[in-house]
């Protein structure tokens, strides 16, 4: 049984209804596939939904043989690495992390940010702002900030842009952290260095045979 199976998924990117082509897409733990989008706006919609954000048109997204299709985005084990890292620009690397590991309000599970720090090697730069960290460092740091989260993720969506650097030091760090990886991307020209060509969807209209 894959670790994570899209099947018969549609939903909608300003009013028009689109899917995966082709067929459904599965993914097995320690394994990268990509899904390229036309444009920002089609990979921001699909990520939504698969993380819980927005509610599929139809179809089913189940993880590790659970039907997570109508979870919260708290309920399904499922995190996001933004492009360029989307860490909070104000705070410490230390503290980005610490509000991650939130258990409720107030209670912060310690344990956990040490742990992640020193198995993503970032203990030298906990202190450090995200502007002060390379391109590399950030999106190891958004990495690590998912696997703080209470309910530690089965696998990372994540988002490869034009204009940004490349995600490839995301993916490396997921897979070694033994996640299954989805890279959603709107820049084919990065396709071939990410996953191999059996493992590449696109998203496209629902409505077009």
């Amino acid at each position: 049984m894959p670790l994570l199976e899209i099947d018969g998924l549609t939903w909608l990117t300003h009013g028009v209804r689109q899917r995966l082509s082709p067929g459904p897409l599965t993914l097995d733990a320690e394994q990268a596939a990509v899904v390229v989008a036309g444009d920002p706006a089609a990979g921001e919609a699909f990520a939504d939904v698969l993380l819980g954000l927005e509610a599929p048109h139809e179809g089913r997204l189940r993880l590790d043989g659970r039907d997570v299709t109508a979870l919260s985005t708290a309920d399904r084990a499922i995190g996001l690495v933004p492009a360029g890292g989307g860490l909070l620009p104000h705070l410490t690397v230390k503290r980005n992390l610490e509000l991650a590991a939130r258990k409720d309000l107030a209670l912060v599970s310690h344990g956990q940010v040490a742990y992640m720090s020193g198995w993503m090697d970032i203990q030298g730069f906990m202190r450090a702002k995200p502007h002060e960290l390379a391109h590399d460092e950030r999106l190891t740091v958004a990495l690590a900030r998912v696997m703080c989260r209470p309910m530690p993720p089965k696998m990372v969506v994540v988002e490869d842009r034009t204009g940004c650097e490349p995600c490839h030091a995301a993916v490396s760090r997921a897979l070694h952290s033994k996640l299954a990886v989805l890279i959603v991307t709107d820049d084919g020209t990065r396709v071939t260095s990410l996953a191999s060509s059996a493992r590449v969807w696109e998203i496209t209209d629902a409505d077009q045979p």
